[in-house]
Order: C-alpha cells, then sequence, then structure tokens
C-alpha cells in the first residue's frame, strides 16, 4: 500500500494540535529531520487535498489575513485515517546517500575530492547528532507526557545511526589517505 506519506506526517500533527501550514513545516523540520524529508512543494497541495477529502477543516478564525494564519484541525474522519495508517506495516525503508554512490563510481576517478566529502558528511552528521543531544537533554527534563519516551527511543536511534555514519566516516577517511599516498 503505497501512499503519499506526508498526508499521515500532517494528520499525525494535527492530531497533537491545530497549526498553520507554515507551523507543520516548522515543526516536521524539528521534529522529524533525522529520520524523515518531507517535500514542502508537497506540503500545501496536500493541505488542500485532505480539505477537499474532510480529513482536515480549516480552523474559524475571524480573520485570516495571510496563509500563515490559516489553522488547521484534524476531523473524525482524518483521526480514523490516521488510526488506520498506524496498523497498516511499515514500508521497507530505502536509502539514499548519494556519498556511497559518488564513491562506488569514482574508483577510476582520483581526482574525485572523497576525502573533502567524507569530512563534510562526518561534519553533517556530527552536527545532527548534537542536536539530537540536545533535544534528548530537554526531554528528559521535562516532566513524561504522552510519548516522551516513545521520543528518547526514537532520539536515541538517530544517535545511533549518526554514531556509526561519524565512525564509518574516520575509517573510510583514513582508507582514502591510505590509499592516495600509495
Amino acid at each position: 500500500m503505497s501512499t503519499n506519506k506526508t498526508v499521515y506526517v500532517i494528520l499525525g500533527l494535527l492530531s497533537e494540535q491545530p497549526l498553520s501550514g507554515y507551523e507543520i513545516k516548522k515543526l516536521i523540520k524539528l521534529r522529524f529531520q533525522f529520520f524523515w524529508s518531507e517535500s514542502y512543494g508537497q506540503l500545501y497541495p496536500t493541505l488542500k487535498s485532505l480539505v477537499k477529502d474532510n480529513l482536515i477543516q480549516v480552523f474559524p478564525l475571524e480573520k485570516q489575513s495571510s496563509r500563515n494564519e490559516i489553522k488547521y484541525y484534524i476531523t473524525d474522519l482524518g483521526k480514523e485515517k490516521l488510526k488506520e495508517w498506524l496498523f497498516v506495516s511499515p514500508e521497507k525503508e530505502t536509502i539514499r546517500l548519494e556519498i556511497l554512490l559518488k564513491m562506488y563510481f569514482s574508483l577510476n576517478t582520483p581526482e574525485v575530492p572523497m576525502i573533502e566529502y567524507l569530512s563534510a558528511f562526518k561534519d553533517n552528521y556530527s552536527d545532527a547528532i548534537n542536536t539530537l543531544n540536545l533535544f534528548q537533554k530537554e526531554l528528559e527534563q521535562i516532566a513524561f507526557e504522552d510519548n516522551h519516551e516513545d521520543i528518547l527511543h526514537i532520539i536515541d536511534f538517530g544517535q545511533k545511526v549518526y554514531k556509526a555514519y561519524i565512525e564509518w566516516s574516520e575509517e573510510t577517511i583514513k582508507y582514502f589517505k591510505r590509499k592516495n599516498t600509495k
């Protein structure tokens, strides 16, 4: 069952509270950036489609002068759709790491700056793991509610994956340095 997962990201966030499209966009980046990427070009058309399908509604505000002020809330039908999706087994994950593709095809092109690419890859995930560490610290200082413990396990997953990426980067940089001195 392959469906636009943007639908479920939006329904899930709106199941927590009414939000504007801009707020949804910010929350996706803040909360999910280490395990989920979302096309923002798809966000507003999906919101429009969800309203049309009666899965969400526009929050009745007195004055809505801009797109950012329009708030959406989930309907009962939307809650049911989200619940149905939660009971469907997840699809197989896909991994797309362009750095590995470049490394694979760089064999006969020694001038490809793989060490530079690997260093940037490592730095990117070092920054990301630092962000996750801050999220973890912040969450641990708040009284546990609802799904805080679940979120800590999600953060733990990200930390472990990023730690593996960093370790791999360090080892592979050493490999390329040895290879380039031969």
